[in-house]
């Protein structure tokens, strides 16, 4: 057989209780997780990622509180038909959510490196482990080491094991010494830093939350982008003679298309808004467009047949995003009475199209969520006009008096990723529309 590995033996120690019949004292090692977020431990021995450590000399050292194979036992590794294969254990962790108190039993017994008396096939003689029974007042010290994110291991609401390794670098270890006589260890994860932004906490797992780093993400009720609650701008058409809309290139390669015309009907159907816009060309004829977009109901921008409507489309399209479109219309007069923006990796309206009002994203999060596509953060859209400044969650909508008119503000949703292979790291769409009361003809 061949000999133990060093890791798994211990040092022999004095003091152990007396006579060949002492009986352990079992204690209970626990973990109580105070903290606001979940932590992740080794369970790949079901030791829930703590170990025991004695004292000798002048360090201290984690034993083994049992052979990891029957045939090590010192009383029995000399029987011929005793045999430990080595095998490769199934890495695995555990998640400890926030608040929650796990623990386990210690035997109490200390397993103690000795040498049989048989030896190995090669003639070397054969480490083997024998238990002792420590004194009660022995100190002793338990170590939890945990981490606050596994990479690659997404989510996971369960106390049930799952494969996985904790990451080396971002595993901490902490420590609390107890005597056998106790009975009881407790031991918990250390609070998580204070910060301001996610870009403050150093795993890419965590976010910045209620003024601390954390991983854990409460329940939320931000609703999901898609079918009615969404900013979505078709590719503009023309009709007629072509030349409607001018084109040009904005920032990034994307499509700019800006066109004036008299609006000769409006039509709602599904939750989508059309526009028929024209006007004359030269020598004859008329340049006609339709812009087509869908809109939560909550945005019922007033439109009446006859004006005239400024009308401009972004188009930030990519092949991985293929409808990633932003559309404002603005009066005769210049005044703004729609912009909507569908917001992907950022807005598409840059300030000068939304004027009067600038929209930004605000870096505080207010909520997140595991996905597959790893740890969303939710945050905050600014609308910002003059004096007036609205600050909305995803979801949110409210009313403002600026420049001479009422709006109404809807951000529908805002929220990033800090790590992620999928093509949407973030989303934010908006409306802002102009509440101007309808007139007959």
């Amino acid at each position: 057989m061949r000999p133990l590995h060093a890791l798994l033996l211990c040092l022999v120690a004095a003091g152990c209780q007396c006579g060949p019949d002492a009986l352990p004292t079992p204690v209970t090692l626990r973990i109580r997780n105070t903290t606001s977020q979940a932590v992740f431990v080794d369970a790949t021995d079901d030791t829930l990622g703590l170990r025991v450590q004695r004292h000798v000399g002048d360090a201290w050292f984690s034993f083994v509180e049992a052979p990891p194979c029957p045939c090590l036992a010192c009383d029995v590794i000399c029987d011929d038909a005793c045999n430990c294969q080595d095998a490769e254990p199934i890495r695995r962790v555990q998640k400890i959510p926030a608040g929650a108190t796990v623990e386990r039993t210690w035997s109490g017994f200390v397993q103690v490196d000795q040498t049989a008396s048989c030896r190995d096939p090669a003639g070397e003689l054969q480490g083997c482990l024998e238990q002792e029974v420590p004194p009660l007042d022995e100190t002793f010290r338990l170590q939890l080491c945990y981490a606050t994110s596994v990479p690659g291991l997404g989510p996971n609401e369960g106390l049930t094991p799952v494969p996985g390794t904790l990451p080396e670098d971002g595993t901490v270890c902490v420590l609390q010494q107890f005597a056998v006589a106790d009975g009881v260890v407790e031991v918990g994860p250390t609070p998580p830093p204070p910060c301001s932004r996610d870009s403050e906490c150093a795993s890419a797992g965590t976010v910045c939350l209620a003024g601390v780093c954390t991983n854990t993400c409460p329940a939320h009720g931000f609703p999901a982008v898609g079918g009615s609650w969404q900013v979505r701008v078709l590719e503009p058409e023309e009709q007629g003679v072509p030349g409607f809309f001018a084109t040009s290139t904005g920032t990034g390669g994307r499509r700019i298309f800006t066109g004036t015309g008299t609006l000769t009907s409006v039509r709602y159907s599904n939750g989508t808004m059309t526009l028929q816009l024209a006007r004359a060309a030269a020598p004859a004829g008329e340049h006609k467009a339709i812009v087509s977009i869908a809109l939560p109901s909550e945005a019922a921008v007033t439109l009446r047949v006859g004006e005239q409507l400024a009308v401009r489309v972004v188009d930030a399209s990519t092949s991985s995003l293929p409808e990633n479109r932003a559309l404002t219309l603005r009066a005769s007069t210049g005044m703004l009475l729609l912009a909507a923006d569908p917001g992907q990796l950022g807005a598409v309206l840059a300030a000068e199209d939304t004027q009067p009002f600038t929209v930004v994203s605000l870096p505080r999060t207010v909520g997140c969520e595991d996905t597959q596509c790893g740890k969303r953060s939710f945050l905050r859209t600014e609308f910002r006009a003059g004096a007036a400044v609205v600050a909305l969650d995803p979801g949110e909508s409210e009313e403002v008096v600026a420049a001479s008119a009422t709006w109404s503000l809807i951000s529908l949703s805002n929220s990033a990723y800090r790590s992620t292979s999928c093509s949407l790291k973030s989303l934010m769409p908006y409306v802002v529309f102009n509440q101007r009361v309808a007139q007959g003809p």
